[in-house]
Formats: structure tokens, sequence, C-alpha cells
């Protein structure tokens, strides 16, 4: 049934066909008329001789032979060739009645071709016009029982039949398309699954955002009420714990995803923004080098940025950029290098972080596919945590486990998913889907017993910035935190 609920408009699209297709059958067959007249055929009893029992087989095909056609259409003044198609004999049931029928394309023409046939057949069969001796010997007698009747409407099932049954029809196709389907669909299916894929803890599922109710990259800011912005709360609560239990210094949180298109970049810039409206100094890195786009979520423009600090050409202080949301920097790619794959070693990743951790409570990373460059194998090597998005409309399940497998190679860390674009999650639902006890993520072993835990407090925003920028005071002047009065209004207020 919960498959069935799932695909509900699919099912409701499928019996909706098969009501269509029904009613077009109607609208495109030929009306006619039937009329039916019924004969007795029996053996001639003739004194001193054996009956006859009549073959009826051969009755229903002397019925409709060329000599009662030929007298009915004289009858009916047409000609045989065209009755041929009209004129049908059958016998019902073990005894010797033989229903002869003619269709018409009106009922009263339908009556006159039937009456006009029995009475051909009968004249047939009792020899009328022989001599009495002749009809004595006629071994079979056939008589009358049923004249020819005036059809009240046309022949066929009608709607009231056509339709019930092409609904019928469409709704069983509907759920065995869907069954059919669902058995060689091979993408995550829910959250349950996903843990199965990764084995990992699922620690939320994010709903489908429409883009006319918000940006999903920046919904929750934009909808900060929303079932998606909710979702991102729980996560938040569901990640701090681990984050101030693998680092006193930062924490490194690489958010990564099998496949293209799976929402990384979406997931990583909404989580560091909750991350920063709970009080954190949170710096937003982008290292997909191949298709970077938090720069435009941001609207912070062309500037340098990771590649620029890797490279040497600038410090953290000149890429970190500040947002509309407190607390919150900004590291975009930067110039982006001829042969990207080369700018990623772990040396360098290392020092590269080791100075964010210094001014940061949590550096969020948004990488590339696993499965289609290496960057987020490398990145994974310098992360504490790993987040793996998976979206239920495009992941693939051995893709997933995969990607998770590669991650798994490069050092023992925390891995934990998040089930993205989930649909028809409401209110209430969103709380059942991204909470879960902490029993439930006890059997991982990558996963402390500190997710039960309180979080001691971090912050408030800049801190960190600020004792940073004093450091350098003398060198590059002072920096800014991120929090000045010309922030967007009510921006560092968390709804929830």
């Amino acid at each position: 049934m919960t498959l069935l609920r799932k695909h509900g408009l699919w099912l409701v699209f499928a019996t909706m066909a098969g009501i269509v297709g029904a009613w077009l059958i109607y609208a495109s067959r030929p009306t006619v008329y039937l009329s039916t007249a019924q004969v007795d055929v029996e053996p001639h009893v003739v004194a001193l001789t054996t009956p006859i029992v009549p073959n009826m087989g051969t009755e229903e095909q002397v019925a409709t032979s060329g000599v009662v056609l030929a007298s009915t259409a004289r009858a009916l003044g047409a000609k045989p060739r065209n009755l041929a198609t009209d004129l049908s004999a059958k016998v019902t049931g073990t005894a010797n009645i033989m229903s002869i029928n003619c269709t018409m394309p009106a009922a009263a023409a339908a009556q006159r071709c039937a009456a006009a046939a029995a009475a051909g057949y009968v004249a047939f069969r009792n020899q009328v016009g022989s001599s009495k001796i002749d009809q004595a010997h006629d071994p079979l007698h056939v008589t009358l029982v049923t004249a020819a009747t005036l059809p009240a409407s046309p022949a066929g099932p009608g709607k009231r039949i056509l339709l019930p049954l092409g609904a019928f029809l469409g709704m069983t196709l509907g759920v065995g398309a869907i069954f059919v389907r669902d058995r060689f669909d091979d993408r995550v299916r829910d959250r349950a699954d996903l843990e199965r894929c990764l084995d990992a803890p699922v620690l939320a599922a994010v709903p489908r955002v429409w883009r006319r109710v918000a940006d999903p990259a920046l919904v929750f800011c934009r909808a900060p009420f929303s079932p998606a912005a909710e979702a991102y709360r729980y996560l938040r609560a569901r990640l701090n714990p681990l984050i101030t239990s693998v680092s006193d210094h930062g924490a490194v949180l690489l958010v990564a995803g099998a496949q293209a298109l799976e929402g990384r970049t979406c997931v990583a810039a909404n989580l560091a923004t909750a991350l920063a409206h709970a009080g954190d100094t949170v710096i937003l890195v982008d290292a997909d080098l191949r298709h970077p786009s938090l720069s435009e979520v941001f609207s912070t423009g062309e500037r340098p940025g990771l590649t620029d600090l890797l490279a040497g050409r600038a410090s953290l202080e000149e890429v970190a950029v500040p947002t509309e949301v407190p607390g919150l920097r900004l590291v975009t790619v930067g110039e982006v290098a001829v042969r990207p794959a080369d700018m990623f070693e772990v040396a360098g990743l290392t020092r590269a972080f080791a100075g964010m951790r210094a001014v940061a409570d949590v550096v969020v990373i948004d990488s590339a596919p696993v499965q289609a460059v290496s960057d987020a194998i490398i990145l994974a090597r310098v992360s504490d945590l790993v987040v793996v998005v998976a979206d239920v409309r495009r992941t693939d399940r051995g893709a997933a486990s995969a990607a998770v497998q590669e991650i798994r190679a490069t050092g023992p860390r925390i891995i934990i998913g998040v089930l993205n674009r989930v649909p028809s999650l409401g209110n209430g639902q969103v709380r059942s889907s991204v909470t879960r006890e902490s029993e439930s993520l006890a059997p991982s072993p990558s996963v402390p017993a500190l997710l039960a835990g309180k979080v001691p407090p971090r912050g408030p925003n800049g801190q960190r910035w600020a004792r940073y920028g004093a450091t350098r005071a003398g060198q590059r002047g002072p920096i800014d935190t991120g929090n000045d009065a010309d922030q967007a209004p009510g921006s560092g207020q968390d709804p929830g």
C-alpha cells in the first residue's frame, strides 16, 4: 500500500487513461442493431422409419448458406453479398433451438432482415413449394418459435459497461506498471534504503523545494518556516555533537555525493547557514573546480578563492568573503586552473584547512561528485566528517554504495547520510523523518555516543575572526567580522 500511495498520481492517470480509451472505443464503434429470431429443428417422424437426429452444426451453415441468403435478399431488395456479413446463426445449449441473427444500422431494418432470414431457412428446410410426397419424406422439420424482435438499443456493450471496464483495466495496468517499475528501479527509495547502501546512519530527509517558493540553496534564509528549513535545523542538531567530538579547534565537514545533480551544493549552503544561525563561526568552501556555483548562490562575483589560497597568491583573509549571514564566510573556487586535477594535494589542503580551523568552528566543503573525479576522495583525507547526499529521484543504490566505499578507503572518519528532495513531506512528517532516537544510531561504529549529549556553547559569531584579525592587524589591517550594521535586516535571527 505504501508503494501505491507513493505512486498514487500515476495510478490515477492510468485509471483515467483506461476510461478515456473505453470512451473512444465506444465513440468510434459504428452503431448497429441486432434482431434475433429462433427456430426449432426437430426430426420428421415418418412411419416405419428411424428418426434422423439433426446435426445442429450443419444447420448453422445451412441457415447462412447461399440459398437462404438469396431468398432473404429478394425479400429485402438487397444483394446477397451485402447480407453475408450481417447474417449469422448460432445454437445455444443442448436443445435444437437455433437463433438466426441479423445486424443493421437501423432497428426496424434489423428486424425485417432477421424475419426474412428465418422465413427463408424455414421454407428451405421444410421444402415449401415441393410436393406433399417430398415433404413427407423430409427428415427434418423446422418451426419458428420466436419471431424476430425489434431491438430497443444498439448491439454490443454500452457506456455503462465499457467505462467501468476501462477504469478497471486502466487501474490494473497501472498497478502492474508500478510494481514492475519498482522491481527494476535501482534508485534509492527512502531513508532505510539509503542507510543500507551507506552502512551508516541517515540523519535527515530534506523535502523537495520548488523554485517558485524559494531558491533551494537559500531556503533556510528565504523560507525559514518551510519544512526544508526545519529539516536543516534537525540536521544541525544531530551534527553538533559530532562536530564538537572530532576537534576542539574547528571541524572540517565535507559534503559529498556519488553523482551529479544530487543537491550537494544546496545541502552545503543551507547547512552552513544553519550552523551560522546557531552562533558558530562557519567557513563555506566551494571545492567543485569543474562546476563551481556557490559564488552565484551568494552573489559574490569573481574574486580570489581556494585555488589562489593553495597556490600562495592570496591569504585566507583575502579569499574568505563575508556573506549576508553573520558568522558565515565564503571561499569561492577562485581562478580555475588549466589542469584542475593537479590543484588538490593532501599537504597543501592540510595547510589551507589548518588556517581555516584556527578561525572557524566549522569548515563546510562543497565538492565534486565522487564517481566523476578524484577531488572528493582527496578532500575526504583532510576532513573530519563526511555528509553523503543522495537524491531519491537520481541516486542509484550501486552508485551510493560505491561512493561510500571510496570514502572509507581514505581512512577512518565519521560518515553520515542525508536524503535530499524527498517528496510530499509536511510539517508533521519532517520531524518524524529527520530525527531518530540515539539508540538507532548507536550500532554504527563510526558514530560516537556523543550524539545523545548536549552541545557545548560555541561562538558568538565572529570571535575567532576577531582574534585572527587582531593578530594580523599590523600586517593587513583589521578584518571584517561579518557583523556590520548594514547586514540584511533580520538575517542573524534564527526563526527555529
